[in-house]
């Protein structure tokens, strides 16, 4: 047996069969009063409970009100909100006239540079032989830059993560959704464990060091390899003061501190790029650091989540872009005025 009709469906209904005979009831007054509150009362309504985007009439509208919908949606993710509906998001051909940074139509424009506001320091051109990978025309620097991730992979300081990684069998790509952080380890495995991220720095072997890139990280070429750990070895300042570091600390208790704020005495802070050991650096025993500083053990099983916000954040993990192990983004780069550049 079918299910009853609802009475409240329809045109010829119990429910609106009554609101027909109230109303041939009512005087004219009545029926005016009567509809100025129902008025009063459906815009109280739509104050309190906005029309949905899916609702408006015209496609036009529909449109503008999803990119108003996603404004700023990459600071407040929502799990309830399906965003593969708005996969594609058009080009990043809006160039931002500050800081020339590629943005989406769709972005809030500054929102890369406070409209000029932020300034970071200009990368330095690399020396030989990283230079003539990125720049040149030969066949190895062809080959290097369209396996440019695998090489940064293989020299990378710290390990990627996300909240969620979804992983397809048949994809080499996997998707991630929540939060992307990076986590660095100790400085040196335990006697049975394999070298890994910045642990692979301190083999102590070149070839030996080679080997362990080439093993993790495939399609690369171990002459490439060979100088490219050359090349860090000589120029990245961070590698430099782990090693520095490694000596200092005679046990597997101690532990290295890399400052989030310290800059050399008397440098000033948008002027220091290379982290100086005693200065920003400190190896300790205790507890003395702060939330967003980096804390390495000599030997250690646990990851240490690298905050954001630390000036090492990026130079850790993308050394081919950061060769010198300068600093990237921090909250202590002073503003300045886009009209006068001071």
């Amino acid at each position: 047996m079918p299910p009853a009709r609802r009475a409240n469906i329809g045109r010829r209904t119990r429910n609106a069969n009554d609101v027909a005979l109230l109303r041939r009831s009512q005087t004219a007054d009545e029926r005016a009063q009567a509809n100025a509150s129902q008025r009063e009362r459906n815009a109280r309504n739509r104050f309190v409970n906005p029309v949905p985007v899916l609702n408006l009439a015209r496609p036009s509208r529909i449109r503008r009100a999803v990119l108003a919908e996603m404004m700023r949606a990459a600071f407040n993710y929502n799990s309830q909100i399906d965003y593969s509906m708005y996969g594609y998001i058009g080009m990043m051909d809006a160039i931002c006239p500050h800081c020339d940074a590629a943005n989406f139509r769709g972005e809030t424009p500054g929102m890369c540079c406070a409209n000029g506001k932020v300034r970071l320091p200009a990368l330095e051109t690399p020396p030989e032989p990283l230079y003539s990978f990125i720049f040149g025309t030969s066949q190895a620097s062809k080959h290097f830059l369209s396996h440019i991730q695998q090489y940064n992979s293989a020299f990378q300081m710290t390990s990627f993560g996300a909240t969620k990684i979804i992983r397809d069998n048949f994809m080499p790509t996997f998707k991630i959704q929540g939060q992307i952080y990076h986590q660095a380890g100790s400085l040196l495995p335990y006697p049975d464990a394999d070298h890994q991220f910045l642990q692979i720095y301190f083999i102590g072997d070149e070839n030996r060091e080679s080997d362990q890139r080439c093993a993790i990280v495939s399609n690369t070429r171990r002459e490439i390899i060979r100088e490219l750990q050359r090349f860090f070895h000589q120029h990245n300042a961070l590698v430099q003061l782990f090693k520095i570091s490694l000596d200092r600390m005679p046990t597997d208790n101690h532990k290295i501190v890399i400052r989030a704020d310290r800059t050399p005495f008397g440098e000033h802070a948008r002027r220091f790029n290379a982290p100086t050991i005693d200065e920003v650096a400190i190896v300790i025993l205790g507890d003395q650091f702060q939330s967003r500083d980096i804390v390495l053990h000599r030997r250690n099983e646990q990851l240490q989540r690298v905050s954001e916000l630390h000036r090492s954040y990026d130079a850790l993990q993308y050394p081919i872009l950061h060769w010198k192990g300068d600093d990237g983004y921090h909250i202590n780069i002073p503003m300045i005025d886009p009209r006068t550049g001071k």
